[in-house]
Order: structure tokens, then C-alpha cells, then sequence
């Protein structure tokens, strides 16, 4: 990712008297993704201010995930990261301080997919299947991303599902006759995109659950 970076120039309004200056816009992105085959986790936060292009800026006090002080990275771009194993929280909170000492809290929640599978070791890519996980249907802002990987033929499928009520889905045979027959690995990416306000700063941030890796046949 590139980050432009410029200069942001004030003018007097007249040389008797000085306007008071306007609160810059700010605007915070967090990150977090949990691979559950290394149980390692890893946040980050970015706070840019700016009217049009922003740019990442330094907070005081820093930021804590978790209630964790993070650490300040600069390069390529200034953010805050942690990274630590464990376990997967169904929340996960940013907060932080501005200059005026008000605290600012930033909260996401998403399910994780723990056990999965089409309930057998073999699937027919002519006939439809019905996949289950345990956990949460896709809520709102979540996606589900099936990444078949084929290491014999060097092919990578993904496919993905948006809409869920529950928490299965429904293969026709003809999005399954996208894989050759062969040994197939999968695993599963959840995805959730959350926006709120955090005391007057638009916040977003994207959680990725990557999930354990099984193996399937595939046949005709």
C-alpha cells in the first residue's frame, strides 16, 4: 500500500488578528487477523488527519488493543501493531487519547469458524453439496472465502459467500465443477467490515479469521 504524505498550509485571515483554527478531520483504520492453525494474532491502528488526503499521524499516548499497549511502527507508514498468540476473541477494542486527554474507544465483534466440513471425506463436483460450520451465520458487513488449493495442478479457487441465514451453504454442482477431481486442501478466511464513530473520529476496521486447513477429494 502507498501513503502519500504533503503539507498542510494555514493563512491569516488579515495581519491584525489570527481566525482560531479548525479541528483537523481524523479518521481511524484498524486491522485485525487471526490464523488459527499458529493461534498468532496481529492488530493494527492508523490514525490520519487531514481535510482531503490524510496522512498518518502519531497519537501521544499511543494506542492499546485488548487493553495492550501496542507499539509505534514508522515504516512504511506510521501505525500501531501488536502481535501475540492465543486464542480469538469474539470482541476486540482500540483505544486512545488526543491531545485534550479524551479517551476514544473503537469496538469489533465477529464469530469464529471453528469446526467445519462437508460431513463427509469425498465430494462429487456433479452434485450439489451442503457445507456446515460451527459458529455464527455471516452477519452483516461479513463475508465467507473458500480457498481451494490444488498443489498438484498449482491451481488456487476461491470462492465467496456473502449471504448467509445460517450457518452452512448450499453448493450447486455447477459453482463445485469449478475444481478438478484431485486432492484438494481448503481453508476458510471470515471477513468482517465494521464502521462507527469513536467520539467524533469515523472509524473502520477489518477483522480476518483464517481457519485450520482440511483435505478433500474431489471426484467426478
Amino acid at each position: 500500500m502507498k501513503y502519500i504524505f504533503f503539507t498542510f498550509l494555514t493563512a491569516m485571515a488579515c495581519s491584525a488578528c489570527q481566525s482560531s483554527k479548525p479541528e483537523p478531520k481524523r479518521t481511524l483504520e484498524c486491522y485485525v487477523r487471526f490464523l488459527e492453525t499458529d493461534g498468532a494474532i496481529h492488530a493494527e491502528a492508523t490514525l490520519r488527519e487531514g481535510d482531503t488526503l490524510q496522512q498518518p499521524v502519531e497519537v501521544p499516548g499511543g494506542f492499546s488493543y485488548q487493553g495492550k499497549t501496542m507499539k509505534l511502527r514508522n515504516l512504511p507508514a506510521i501505525a500501531y501493531v501488536d502481535d501475540h498468540g492465543g486464542g480469538f476473541d469474539l470482541k476486540h477494542r482500540f483505544d486512545w487519547k488526543d491531545e485534550k486527554d479524551q479517551a476514544h474507544t473503537f469496538e469489533m465483534e465477529m464469530s469464529p469458524v471453528t469446526e467445519f466440513g462437508f460431513g463427509v471425506p469425498a465430494i462429487s463436483r456433479s452434485k450439489p453439496q451442503t457445507f456446515r460450520w460451527k459458529g455464527a451465520p455471516l452477519d452483516k458487513g461479513e463475508a465467507l472465502v473458500f480457498m481451494w488449493e490444488n498443489s498438484a495442478l498449482g491451481q488456487t479457487v476461491p470462492m465467496n459467500v456473502i449471504n448467509s441465514t445460517q450457518s452452512q451453504v448450499d453448493f450447486p454442482a455447477a459453482k463445485l465443477a469449478e475444481l478438478a477431481p484431485g486432492q484438494w486442501t481448503l481453508y476458510l478466511v471470515r471477513k468482517k467490515l465494521t464502521k462507527a464513530d469513536a467520539g467524533g473520529v469515523a472509524a473502520s476496521g477489518i477483522i480476518e479469521y483464517y481457519t485450520r486447513t482440511d483435505s478433500i477429494e474431489v471426484g467426478e
